[in-house]
């Protein structure tokens, strides 16, 4: 999570969403259960609440992403789902007080919980399948199965969790028996089912009426197709340098999409987009099949990568690409190209490029025109150079951004730094560049898969967010008891 007064801002409202179920609880004016009882009903209280608000922060609510960044959206939707299995996990074991006995069952009071065989079962299996939901997202990478019957599994167990969650919620819940806690409750889930709705229904309907079609398709270098699409009623394609979009092939149906940098800059009165994309599994292949006039489904636009660029008061400007991640670099490039600004125009622009080998190379010089960029210079690095290759060999590691940024006479400390392409070649860049004394406020990435094992020192930093998030949570849990 990236340190701005926005992101911060954004958590600090996302903590008082998640806090809003104890709001009510403490103006309901219900007799005192023993204290440890009152914490867990709490602690049980936040993770269902954390669950239903995972439904919104997928991701796929276009203002939030293009105000905070995907980047922020996605962490907090990876790690406040540990959050709430960890709260699920301990809240039941901190229960004293027994269950009604058969002959009198009844709702939960302050003498009883109101647990009861159903009750149990569905709280049981709720939580049961959020730990595997939530391992089976963890261990996605290293998983072979394919993108799309994760995404169709993990939407059906989150329905499933949201549903058994509330029905164990509703009916073992002291608190749910109130009116205004059972319409919140009522209120939270049909918000969070509407949410489904929306990207697998009502979004792909829409998007049968807005289909785009295929201008063009081409391989521009090994394995990395240029697709340009073009809005079959020729509606104005509105987007900013550096967004990226989700891509349907044939049909509108949901699941089978995959996002893509855009690779072209908007300027308000084209109807087209750009992507390049790289060939390495189905979906993709399914691109380099495609033929001019063929369908494509959008959805976009989302992120903010590189919108700071236009606004950063730094005179050096480091644009750090890997293999495919050069698709939203050449947006930002044309859109710096485009404007009228003298003062960005004529900043110094430094543009390494890394790819395995030449033949992955996509030359821009042949897809924009760079003479309006005053003060360009690129640096192309490979990792596996053939015998004729006679520029900088190697991976971006300290050493090569060291060399590269002294040689193009950038003060590493001062510079500002947009860096995509593989999240491992994001990582590598930016545990490099922390070496070399850069500040995280300088160095704007943007990834869609997070391996929060890895030590650097975004990690470090997101995940220490998250647990000061996590612990005042449960502080608030603790000290609501008491009013």
């Amino acid at each position: 999570m990236k340190p701005t007064l926005l992101s911060f801002t954004s958590l600090l409202i996302y903590l008082g969403l998640i806090l809003a179920p104890l709001g009510i609880s403490i103006h309901l004016d219900l007799p005192n259960r023993p204290w440890m009882d009152q914490v867990s009903s709490n602690l049980g209280m936040l993770a269902f609440n954390i669950i239903l608000l995972e439904f919104w922060s997928i991701g796929r609510i276009k203002i939030i992403s293009r105000l905070l960044g995907i980047d922020w959206v996605l962490q907090v939707h990876q790690l406040f789902a540990r959050t709430a299995v960890l709260l699920l996990v301990a809240h039941p074991f901190m229960y004293s007080l027994p269950g009604r006995p058969a002959y009198s069952p009844g709702p939960a009071n302050e003498s009883y919980l109101g647990l009861s065989s159903n009750s149990f079962v569905s709280g049981l299996i709720a939580l049961i399948v959020l730990g595997i939901m939530v391992g089976l997202a963890i261990t996605r990478n290293k998983s072979e199965s394919k993108y799309e019957t994760w995404r169709a599994t993990h939407a059906i167990m989150a329905i499933a969790v949201a549903l058994l969650g509330f029905h164990h919620t509703v009916h073992a819940g002291r608190f749910a028996q109130e009116s205004s806690m059972h319409l919140y409750w009522q209120i939270a889930l049909g918000l969070a089912l509407l949410s489904v709705a929306w990207v697998y229904l009502a979004r792909p309907l829409i998007q049968s009426m807005h289909a785009y079609q295929v201008i063009s398709i081409k391989e521009t270098s090994h394995r990395i197709w240029e697709l340009v699409i073009q809005h079959h009623r020729n509606k104005i394609a509105s987007y900013k340098a550096g967004q990226f979009a989700w891509l349907k092939l044939s049909s509108p149906a949901p699941l089978y999409e995959n996002p893509f940098s855009i690779a072209s800059c908007s300027d308000n009165q084209s109807s087209q987009m750009t992507f390049l994309i790289k060939e390495v599994g189905d979906f993709t292949h399914q691109v380099t099949e495609l033929k001019v006039g063929d369908k494509v489904y959008v959805d976009a636009p989302y992120g903010n990568f590189g919108h700071a660029i236009f606004s950063n008061k730094s005179n050096e400007i480091v644009l750090i690409a890997g293999g495919v991640g050069i698709a939203p670099i050449l947006s930002l490039l044309k859109q710096i190209a485009k404007s009228n600004d003298s003062q960005l125009l004529n900043k110094k622009i430094v543009l390494i490029y890394g790819n395995r080998i030449r033949e992955q190379i996509v030359h821009i010089d042949q897809m924009m025109d760079l003479t309006s960029l005053k003060n360009f210079e690129l640096v192309d690095v490979i990792t596996e150079p053939d015998a004729s290759w006679h520029g900088l060999t190697g991976v971006l590691d300290k050493a090569s951004l060291e060399k590269i940024l002294k040689s193009s006479a950038i003060n590493a400390n001062t510079a500002q730094y947009f860096v995509c392409g593989p999240a491992v070649m994001i990582d590598s860049v930016e545990n490099a560049l922390a070496d070399l004394g850069v500040s995280l406020g300088q160095i704007d990435s943007e990834k869609f898969q997070y391996d929060f094992a890895q030590k650097n020192a975004r990690n470090r930093l997101s995940l220490a967010n998250w647990l000061l998030a996590t612990s005042a949570l449960i502080a608030s849990a603790i000290y609501l008891v008491n009013r």
